[in-house]
């Protein structure tokens, strides 16, 4: 019940709050840069914003084809497009493009002949001769300028592009657009005039982005952008601290695992990741713990169950060998002890079998001995065996030895095995070098660093070739085995006059000073 709905205890929750916040962020940001661009992009001036609505949403609505259409027709399109500018009814102004000017002065028709097809207010008929003295005294009459009219209309016959072109700006307040009026194969069909008086900018860029504003709004809205900007700012600042604090404690806790997972890999299963957390990190801690406890567990079973094995193996060569020659041995004590005094000769030959199976039976107990931990290193360490076995082999030999050590400061201390396979190799070597080499001298050199131990050992004996030997014995294979079991590499050279057998085994575990700086920084 205490953790039923307590989401930002979830990794998951924490990762979607602040990819949340950065999109919350983000998005205002880019609104708000939208923003003052639309407002400071430069906009057309409103005689080339009326040129630009004519040619978009009037002229395509225009009846066509124009020289086809009568008088009537076209005239009545006209009167319902000006009534329909200064309706005061909200459903006819809707139907009807405004051009948004106080007062529609005359809009008309021409024809691809560049006669007058129609216009408001309709020409009287005394007029309406195609001569274009009479169109120019009619505008006269309405009170529109001939000479801007003319240049205007021409243009827009001409399908010109340029917006500035096609309109005119009277002193009086008039303001004059002529627009092209394309066909389906976009050619000039006719063209539409407008003139008008106080003319109002048709859209601004707010307003068009925004049209519910009210009248004004878009200037409401241009006043407000600096303090939009300020919030977004502030929002942005907020969300990247929020963010970084939550990636930091992430990431703090991923380093936390990572520590101890490099524990782990070099053999120390004492280390615990400390996260108690209900999310997913601290329920994948917790079955990181538990795993590490697992596999620790399954170690000391599988060291149990070695030990167990060797045991066994020892029970059964001895069981083969040892207790079987004993019990023959006690067969032939038994059978001179019958034989005396009576046939002292029969006697002596059961004895003198009796001390050969005596001698085979220390052989066996020698085999199976040495297959178990050096005898030479209970009780001391890897050195001193190493000095005793030189020792020795100068005493069996008589040939000259010289034993050196080099040493780090901190380093290591040597696991038993990794010293019993160093001991081994040694012995090995030494014994290649009194049977085989017939070497006269030996030199034995013992180097511990801090990441690894290496062992050397070199003769002045008659070499032999490495490739031939390699896969003759079991001696040099053995060799390499035990090296090679804890990631080490054993290195064979010979020549006349020199041997050399390098063994070099790294560490697998750590120092006690970095083990306990390990454990602060996981603390």
């Amino acid at each position: 019940m205490h953790y039923q709905f307590r989401p930002l205890h979830k990794l998951q929750w924490q990762l979607s709050l602040s990819y949340i916040l950065v999109v919350v962020v983000a998005m205002p940001i880019l609104l708000g840069v939208a923003l003052a661009l639309i407002a400071l992009a430069p906009s057309l001036p409103p005689a080339q914003q009326l040129a630009q609505l004519l040619t978009r949403e009037v002229s395509p609505q225009v009846p066509r084809p124009i020289a086809s259409q009568d008088a009537g027709t076209l005239n009545s399109w006209l009167v319902n497009f000006v009534q329909g500018q200064h309706s005061v009814k909200p459903d006819r102004a809707q139907s009807v493009t405004q051009l948004n000017a106080t007062e529609t002065l005359a809009v008309m028709i021409f024809d691809p002949a560049g006669q007058l097809a129609g216009s408001v207010p309709i020409m009287p008929a005394r007029f309406a001769t195609g001569n274009p003295a009479r169109l120019a005294l009619f505008l006269q009459k309405i009170q529109i300028n001939v000479q801007g009219s003319q240049q205007i209309i021409q243009a827009a016959f001409a399908n010109e592009q340029d917006l500035a072109k096609l309109v005119s700006t009277q002193a009086d307040g008039q303001t004059l657009v002529a627009v092209p009026i394309l066909d389906n194969q976009q050619r000039v069909s006719g063209v539409l005039f407008v003139a008008v008086r106080g003319l109002r900018n048709i859209s601004s860029p707010l307003s068009s982005l925004f049209p519910w504003l009210p009248q004004g709004g878009s200037q409401q809205l241009a006043t407000l952008l600096p303090y939009a900007l300020l919030l977004i700012l502030v929002v942005t600042v907020i969300g990247t601290i929020v963010g970084m604090l939550t990636a930091r404690r992430i990431t703090r806790r991923l380093q936390r695992i990572t520590a101890a997972a490099h524990a782990w890999s070099i053999g120390d299963f004492q280390v615990h990741v400390s996260d108690r957390s209900p999310d997913e990190l601290g329920q994948l801690a917790q079955d990181l713990n538990r795993m590490a406890l697992q596999v620790q567990q399954l170690l000391n079973t599988r060291q149990q169950l070695a030990s167990l094995e060797e045991r066994q193996r020892v029970a059964r060569d001895l069981h083969d060998s040892v207790k079987q020659q004993a019990f023959a041995l006690t067969l032939l004590i038994g059978a001179a002890q019958s034989r005396l005094p009576d046939d002292i000769a029969s006697a002596q030959g059961a004895l003198s079998k009796a001390g050969e199976l005596a001698d085979q039976i220390r052989q066996e107990l020698t085999a199976v001995l040495q297959q178990l931990r050096p005898g030479a290193l209970v009780g001391q360490g890897l050195q001193a065996a190493l000095r005793d076995a030189i020792r020795q082999w100068s005493q069996q030999t008589g040939g000259a030895c010289e034993f050196q050590v080099s040493e780090a400061p901190e380093m290591p201390v040597l696991r038993p095995e990794i010293e019993e396979a160093l001991f081994r190799m040694a012995q090995e070597a030494l014994a290649n070098a009194a049977r085989h080499s017939q070497a006269s001298q030996i030199r034995v050199q013992l180097e511990q660093g801090t990441e690894q131990v290496r062992l050397h050992v070199s003769d002045n004996g008659k070499g032999f070739a490495v490739e031939q030997v390699a896969g003759s014995g079991h001696g040099l294979a053995n060799m390499r085995d035990r090296v090679e079991a804890y990631g080490g590499t054993l290195h064979i050279s010979s020549a006349p006059g020199e041997t050399v057998v390098t063994g070099c085994i790294p560490f697998a575990q750590e120092t006690r000073q970095q083990k306990n700086k390990r454990k602060r920084e996981l603390a």
